[in-house]
């Protein structure tokens, strides 16, 4: 009895493996595809740009809240958005851009407040999508990451396949909730996402971030700047774009983080907090996402930030 109870118990298991193993090989087959997938795009723009350059890094703040026009034409700079998703973790994030630095290079970091808490740094479900579109990415992850993104992997594979099925299924891709914004084609020549920018404010989603800063991130944090000095490029630090509610409700918690990064950081910080909070009316659909006119306020912002450290 107990003989063919293991056995059975290994088929199982053997079973659920190859099953979630399919899914997260099996291609995605949706005409228009998430924001993820203009991962391939930045690579290419930070590979083709060979000549010193301000590189944009950090969670979706960062890439709904820039016009890298206004930036490129006030510091006299190529400027690249690599910017997609908090999710990720800042730890994938900043790994992965690290692999295009070059001499001369100003590398601008605005992490969302939320990567300073717990173990966000480390990533979640959103840090499988971005695997997907860059399988050969999974040389950077650690053991904590891989920990961090355990529990999502068997419904992401699942989803996966239910999504694959349903497409040959109807014999023609199902679409995606939204065929212009939160897509691969929702980014400029400079990997902003732009398509919003003449949109409609949508209900703004608060956030609630309070908790215990993790100073693990921040000594993270001193060694990229080494190692990006290491390079011969440089490394800044500029706080996210945040709408004034969700300033508000956590208020406390930034600030920590703000006393934190100035308490055990060995790196250069741009501005304050209260810098680059703005009215709820300057932002699109979430706490982070500016909308056009926020976008032009905040990049004008950062442009004059940084003109005087680029002399």
């Amino acid at each position: 009895m107990m003989k063919h109870f293991i056995k059975y118990s290994v088929v199982f298991a053997i079973g659920v493996f190859l099953f979630v193993f399919v899914g997260l090989i099996l291609p995605n087959n949706n005409p228009v595809r998430s924001v993820d997938y203009s991962l391939v795009a930045k690579h290419n723009l930070l590979q083709q740009n060979k000549q010193p350059k301000v590189v944009l890094t950090g969670g979706s703040n960062v890439v709904f809240g820039f016009n890298s026009q206004i930036l490129q034409d006030d510091l006299n700079y190529p400027v690249v958005n690599h910017a997609i998703h908090a999710g990720y973790g800042l730890k994938y994030i900043i790994e992965d851009v690290l692999q295009f630095v070059n001499e001369g290079d100003v590398i601008v970091l605005s992490p969302e407040y939320s990567h300073f808490i717990g173990d966000n740094y480390y990533g979640k479900e959103p840090l499988l999508f971005s695997l997907t579109v860059k399988p050969s990415n999974l040389k950077l992850i650690s053991f904590q990451q891989l920990a961090s993104i355990s529990e999502f992997i068997p419904q992401f594979s699942f989803d996966k396949i239910k999504s694959f099925v349903y497409n040959k299924a109807k014999n023609k891709p199902r679409r995606t909730n939204s065929e212009k914004n939160y897509t691969e084609f929702s980014i400029n020549k400079f990997g902003d996402h732009y398509t919003h920018w003449d949109d409609k404010n949508e209900d703004l989603k608060l956030y609630n971030f309070n908790g215990v800063v993790n100073v693990d991130v921040i000594e993270f944090l001193n060694s990229v700047n080494d190692q990006i000095k290491r390079k011969g490029a440089k490394f800044f630090i500029s706080f996210p774009s945040l709408c004034r509610s969700t300033y508000t409700k956590n208020k406390k918690t930034i600030l920590a983080i703000e006393k934190a990064l100035k308490k055990y950081g060995n790196f250069n910080i741009l501005d304050s907090p209260k810098d680059h909070v703005y009215k709820d009316v300057l932002f699109y659909d979430t706490s982070y996402h500016l909308n056009g006119d926020g976008v032009s306020i905040r990049s004008k912002k950062l442009a004059s930030e940084l003109k005087g450290q680029l002399k």
